[in-house]
């Protein structure tokens, strides 16, 4: 089982991107990902204004077949502004 993450690039025409989880029963293989990236691109490209999650899933769906969907997830970030990186730091 894996998990895929799929960003969509400047989806607003102000650099912010939007992503997506698949989570997979097998690993994908390198001409499935760009069998995947060709039809986001595809999809994408015909819809006069496509949504992230819905173009996704629906390529997932047309690529990957039924090995493989869209999950829900949620985003914690952190950050370490406190301590500097010392490269003699052991």
């Amino acid at each position: 089982m894996g998990v895929l993450l799929i960003r969509e690039l400047n989806v607003d025409g102000c650099g912010d991107f939007a992503d997506v989880l698949v989570q997979t029963d097998q690993p994908v293989t390198p001409e499935q990902m760009k069998e995947l990236h060709h039809e986001l691109t595809r999809l994408n490209n015909e819809q006069e204004c496509p949504d992230t999650d819905d173009v996704v899933e629906e390529a997932v769906k047309n690529t990957l077949g039924e090995t493989a969907r869209c999950i829900d997830y949620a985003l914690l970030e952190y950050g370490g502004a406190g301590r500097h990186c010392d490269e003699n730091f052991h």
